[in-house]
């Protein structure tokens, strides 16, 4: 008797789960690269990156660059131009934080404020 009742629910369960990994419920790999770009990407038009991988979810490694629209971009991580360009990245979030903490803000361009001359 008990069987009866049993049998039905864990048919009703497993089909859930199915059904739930099936439509990508609780899945983080929604967002993946499928396919690294192998165009040369500008350093001006990049202000950050992320590392993708299987420690994300994703099945291809790759470097996701965000352009300053908040587009993305893929690249080969083993790219020796994609390594440069997310040295230089790096580079200019260090320096960013070093300037904060100065108390100055980093100008456009990343020019000098210039100095008024003084009338004697």
């Amino acid at each position: 008797m008990a069987l009866r009742l049993l049998l039905p629910l864990l048919l009703l369960l497993a089909a859930t789960l199915l059904i739930a990994q099936a439509q990508g419920i609780g899945s983080s790999a929604s967002d993946c690269c499928l396919k690294n770009s192998q165009n040369a990407i500008p350093r001006s038009l990049v202000k950050s990156y992320i590392l993708q991988g299987s420690e994300s979810g994703c099945l291809l490694r790759s470097v996701v660059f965000i352009t300053k629209k908040n587009k993305k971009i893929c690249a080969s991580p083993t790219d020796p131009a994609v390594q440069k360009l997310m040295q230089h990245l790096d580079k200019k979030v260090k320096n960013d934080k070093k300037d904060k903490k100065k108390g100055q803000s980093p100008r456009p361009g990343g020019r000098p404020k210039r100095q008024k001359r003084q009338r004697v």
